[in-house]
């Protein structure tokens, strides 16, 4: 639709405030009435398309952790599988970059696979963090960051060495001994962001 791409690339460059909806049906090439036929306002667009995009991101995260029980290797397969969304999909991921609301509850959808790991990762030890919100908060705040850095400079280079650094924080973070965070976290982005493979598990 001619509307969602019109508003994904717009929101891909500015802040969802700072984007009208006159903008968006020009760019779209279409009338203002045909926007609201097909939404109530700007933020069901934006609603849309950020749903649109965290169902893409929760696949591949999906992909990247078939297999895997190790809670420390699915957290730092799922921070690398969305790095690597990230160098695929620049314009998703600029996009990401600019829509924050509702994505830091426990209970939303795309959180459910990182709160299920923290849980598990508490309860048998795995994991050394005061809460299971703690825990996602701290992943989430790393990720973001990380994210923006991919959109300012999207080399595969750059986001294998982000990815690698970032999860080894995390997993530190969560009590993972040092040269065992060190290790699964060069893994993971060896293996998820510099060669793409994330449907098995090596």
């Amino acid at each position: 639709m001619a509307l969602i791409g019109a508003g994904r690339q717009l929101y891909s460059r500015r802040p969802i405030d700072a984007v009208t909806v006159d903008e968006i049906v020009q760019a779209a090439e279409v009338g203002k009435g045909s926007f609201y036929n097909h939404f109530a306002d700007r933020e069901a667009l934006v609603r849309a398309i950020a749903g649109d995009i965290r169902a893409t991101v929760e696949a591949a995260v999906t992909r990247a952790n078939s297999g895997v029980d190790d809670p420390a290797r699915r957290v730092a397969r799922a921070v690398c599988a969305y790095l690597r969304f990230a160098l695929d999909e620049s314009e998703a991921a600029g996009v990401l970059v600019h829509i924050h609301s509702g994505h830091t509850s426990l209970s939303a959808p795309l959180n459910q696979g990182l709160v299920h790991d923290i849980e598990t990762g508490l309860a048998s030890g795995r994991f050394a963090v005061a809460t299971v919100e703690s825990g996602v908060l701290y992943v989430l705040g790393v990720t973001q960051l990380a994210l923006v850095r991919v959109v300012q400079e999207s080399t595969k280079p750059l986001v294998v060495s982000l990815g690698q650094q970032m999860t080894t924080l995390i997993l530190k973070g969560f009590g993972v001994p040092a040269a065992e965070a060190d290790l699964i976290a060069a893994q993971a982005s060896d293996e998820i962001i510099r060669k793409g493979i994330s449907s098995r598990e090596r």
